[in-house]
C-alpha cells in the first residue's frame, strides 16, 4: 500500500434533509442529470445498505437538518477524539477521479453532477475506511453547528460492511 497524502480539511455544510451523502464522480458517472436517484436507489433502508456495502454512494442519518462543521482527517481517530465524539459509525468509500463530494440527502432527489467546490475535497483515488464521529452539540439541538469528524484510512480492498439499513450518526 502506498503512503497516503495527509488529509486535513474542514468544511461547513448546511443541509435541509436529515442526512449527509458522500460520493466520488468517477464512481457515479452513470447517474443522469435531473434524475430522482433518491426514489430510484436510496429510498429504503435496504437500498441504502446496498450502496454502503458497495462503497459507491454512502450516507448517514444526522437526525436533523442544520449546520454541520465537517472535519476530514487522515487515518483513524485517536483516543481523545473517541472520548470527545463518542457517537461513531464505520463506512467505506471507493474514490475515483481524485474528488470526494459531500451533499445533502435531498440532492439525490434531483441529481446534478455540479457539486459546489466548497463541498468537495481532493483526495487520492482508492478505497477508504471512514470513521465518522460526532457528539450532540452543547445546545442540545442536533445540527446546531454540530461537529462531525470523518477520518479516512486508505485500504487495499473494500472491507466487508454489515449495515442492513441506514447508518445513524445520532441518538434518539
Amino acid at each position: 500500500m502506498n503512503k497516503q497524502s495527509e488529509i486535513n480539511y474542514d468544511m461547513d455544510l448546511v443541509i435541509d434533509g436529515m442526512g449527509i451523502v458522500l460520493y466520488s464522480d468517477g464512481v457515479v458517472n452513470d447517474i443522469e442529470a435531473g434524475e430522482n436517484y433518491f426514489i430510484k436507489e436510496f429510498n429504503t433502508p435496504e437500498q441504502v445498505a446496498k450502496h454502503i456495502k458497495k462503497g459507491d454512494i454512502i450516507g448517514f442519518n444526522t437526525g436533523s437538518s442544520g449546520h454541520y462543521c465537517i472535519k476530514f482527517r487522515s487515518g483513524y481517530p485517536n483516543e481523545e477524539i473517541e472520548q470527545k465524539f463518542p457517537i461513531s459509525i464505520r463506512l467505506a468509500i471507493n474514490v475515483k477521479g481524485g474528488t470526494l463530494s459531500v451533499i445533502d440527502l435531498f440532492w439525490l432527489m434531483e441529481w446534478s453532477d455540479d457539486c459546489p467546490i466548497e463541498q468537495q475535497i481532493s483526495i487520492e483515488d482508492g478505497i477508504y475506511h471512514l470513521t465518522v464521529s460526532t457528539v450532540k452539540p452543547k445546545s442540545g439541538i442536533w445540527g446546531d453547528k454540530q461537529e462531525i469528524y470523518i477520518f479516512l484510512n486508505r485500504l487495499d480492498e473494500m472491507p466487508e460492511l454489515t449495515w442492513t439499513g441506514v447508518p445513524q450518526l445520532c441518538t434518539v
